[in-house]
Parts: C-alpha cells; structure tokens; sequence
C-alpha cells in the first residue's frame, strides 16, 4: 500500500491551526483579517513557499521567514526590527519575520499527531505482511521528523520524498519508485491520499487504484460522471476503511 503523508496520516491541518491561533491572538497585525482569512492567506502562502522549496529555488528556513515576512507585508503594519529578531513578542506591535518564524514552528511541532485512525491502520497492515510506503512531496528530514514524532515510523516499509526522487506528484516516476520500493506491480497496489490532483490523479496516471481521503467534505471532481474514485472521510473505523483499501 501507497500512502501520502501531510493530512493523510499526519495532521497537518490541526497543527496549523493550533499554531495560527496562537499567532492570530498574539500579533495585532494579524487580527487585520478574521482568524479564517489569516488561515486561508496563510494556506496560500505556504504553498508558495513550499512549492519554492520544493524546486530548490530557497531552503526551508528562508521559505518559512519569507512566508510571515510576506504576511507583515500584506497587513500594512511595519515591523519592530526586520534585522535583528526580538526575544518576546511585543504585545502592543509585530516582530521580526524570523522570530514569528520561529514562534509558529514551535507551536506547530507542539501540536504534531497522527490523524485519528491512522496508527491502528499503519499497525494492521503491518501485521498483514502489507508493504507499507509513504510517498510525499516534501524535505525528506521534515517528513522522517513527522513520522518519528507521530509514532508512524515503526509501520513504515519505505519513506519515498519528492526531494530524494528529484520529481514531485503528480508525476508518474515518484509513484514507480514507491512501487519498486513495495516490491509490487501497479495493479497490485493502492494508494491513499487527500489530495485529488498530487494523490488520485498522480497514482492513476501510474496505474494505481485510488483511494481519497476526503476529510473535508469537499466535492468530488468525478461527481459530473459517476463515481469511480473510492472516496473515505476518515480513517475509522478501521474495518470499514479496511475493506475499502484492501478488500
């Protein structure tokens, strides 16, 4: 079995949001926007960045000041000092980007889980003798952190990132690598994930059954012509997602 890794397994979306709750209390500037539009521009921004690291075109650590530095921009307040980050956070003005940086990575690791359903899944395969392997577009230390600190390493086969393969999903040669890895042929294997252009898209295109994870209740694309996704909004109970991924 093929599975992605950000908000598939890991919980991406909760500590990000336990995160910008802090910020969004914390830093006036960010109280500009409603807490759901500073969430949605920071979405949007951290995909930007992402996509940057991803290219190699800026390293993680310049991505992650750019993002907040971009998100100071936006709201029109000018900040205390843009050189030299300050310890604390100044109640009455905004911070240097890098110390927000610093402020939100911290609250965000602290908030690290798996998804719910997603270690019982990750030991029930284990225990089946199912090859287990992640394949994600991301830094592949980001990811092996995630997987240690969430308890998911144990079950995982083999850790498949777009940095080590040189391409990201949707492209076909990632998924063939993390086949090679399972030591299985297309039409033997699945692959999981919430994201319908990288995950079901990509693993199609490869000759992969799909299975999307679709916690948000967002629109299926195939809805216009039927069905032929199969589509979970959880991983639990972990019966019924068994027989979905497995049969």
């Amino acid at each position: 079995m093929l599975a992605d890794l950000d908000d598939t397994l890991f919980d991406h979306r909760h500590a990000t949001r336990e995160a910008l709750g802090v910020l969004h209390a914390e830093v006036p500037a960010f109280r500009t926007w409603a807490r759901e539009e500073f969430a949605i521009r920071h979405s949007e921004m951290l995909e930007l960045m992402h996509q940057a690291v991803l290219a190699r075109q800026m390293t993680i650590e310049a991505a992650r000041i750019t993002r907040f530095q971009r998100l100071l921009d936006a709201a029109g307040v000018p900040l205390q000092n843009p050189e030299r980050p300050t310890k604390n956070l100044d109640p009455e003005r905004p911070t240097s980007a890098a110390e927000l940086a610093r402020r939100y990575r911290e609250r965000y690791e602290a908030a690290w889980q798996a998804v719910p359903g997603a270690i019982a899944l990750a030991a029930a395969l284990k225990r089946a003798g199912v090859a287990f392997v992640i394949v994600t577009n991301n830094v592949t230390s980001e990811q092996r952190l995630k997987l240690d600190r969430c308890g998911l390493r144990p079950y995982v086969d083999a850790l498949i990132t777009s940095e080590d393969v040189g391409v990201t999903k949707p492209d076909a040669r990632i998924f063939e690598t993390a086949l090679a890895a399972a030591g299985v042929r297309p039409a033997e294997a699945v692959m999981l994930g919430d994201s319908w252009m990288t995950d079901v898209a990509g693993a199609r295109a490869a000759g992969v059954r799909a299975v999307w994870l679709n916690r948000t209740g967002a629109v299926s694309p195939d809805s216009s012509a039927g069905a032929t996704v199969s589509e979970i909004q959880s991983l639990e109970p972990l019966a019924d997602v068994w027989r979905v991924l497995v049969g």
